[in-house]
């Protein structure tokens, strides 16, 4: 099944985190205890090595720590409408369990989408629109009356810096409220990764954030509400032994502690 979909690029990055939590799974102190995902691993035989990764690690703490912050948003908002931007095969949906009041739109593009439905249904809280992120007619199709959840997780990172920002002002002028949570890499990030994911997957990071402010100052509505660098998130210390004395090595530097930050604005 991986052979007939043929996804390239920043696309085919969707292998990458479903690999790291497939192998999340398998190991003996699972962070997310992601069966879905190992279950997708195996019935579509990908080669696992391939896409496996020493950030790995870290993709599973920026993931729980989504996790939490998804469940806190609509812990306060029992109505909301949560849309989860380039969402791949990644089984939140499920994780989460949502309530029936919660609707629910993953977003990503139409072949993916095509492919994500071969694992999952829809149901009348859940629905699966298959569009590129930046064309935005998407959002007709989803409530604008209702606090509004925007999950961005390892995708914005792909977009060019003007791109994020007419994103950020779409999103914003449409939904009357809520939080937009996201992920940033430092130019270092960059740098140190590039050969490696070209490699991979022919993909190419474009957006670098060195300075979070810069972040606020592509969308005057956006409150930073939460800052929170990979190394420090106190999901870190789920990671094996090895993994926690790095991020204590990583803090002491400016390039390697900033090289991940999970942002949280509300607007």
């Amino acid at each position: 099944m991986e052979n007939k979909i043929q996804l390239t690029k920043e696309k085919e990055t969707l292998f990458i985190t479903l690999c790291a939590r497939a192998l999340d799974y398998r190991s003996k102190k699972s962070i997310l205890n992601d069966s879905t995902a190992n279950s997708i691993v195996e019935k579509v035989g990908i080669n696992i090595s391939k896409y496996a990764s020493s950030r790995n690690k870290l993709n599973m703490v920026r993931a729980k720590q989504f996790d939490e912050w998804t469940k806190n948003f609509i812990t306060q908002n029992k109505n909301a409408v949560v849309v989860y931007l380039g969402c791949g095969l990644d089984s939140r949906v499920t994780r989460i369990q949502p309530s029936p009041q919660i609707i629910w739109f993953d977003i990503d593009y139409a072949e993916v989408i095509d492919f994500r439905k071969n694992f999952y249904d829809e149901k009348n809280n859940y629905t699966m629109i298959g569009s590129s992120i930046t064309a935005q007619d998407w959002l007709k199709k989803i409530p604008a009356d209702k606090p509004a959840l925007i999950i961005a997780e390892g995708v914005l990172e792909y977009l060019p810096e003007e791109d994020v920002k007419i994103l950020f002002n779409g999103l914003t002028n449409y939904f009357f409220h809520g939080e937009i949570i996201f992920d940033v890499i430092n130019s270092f990030a960059i740098k140190f990764g590039k050969k490696k994911l070209n490699k991979i997957t022919g993909a190419v990071h474009l957006w670098a954030v060195d300075d979070i402010s810069e972040v606020e100052k592509l969308n005057s509505k956006l409150k930073r509400k939460d800052a929170v660098p990979i190394f420090k998130s106190v999901f870190i210390k789920k990671l094996p032994f090895a993994f926690r004395f790095l991020s204590v090595l990583a803090n002491l530097s400016t390039k390697y502690k900033n090289i991940i930050q999970l942002l949280r604005y509300e607007f």
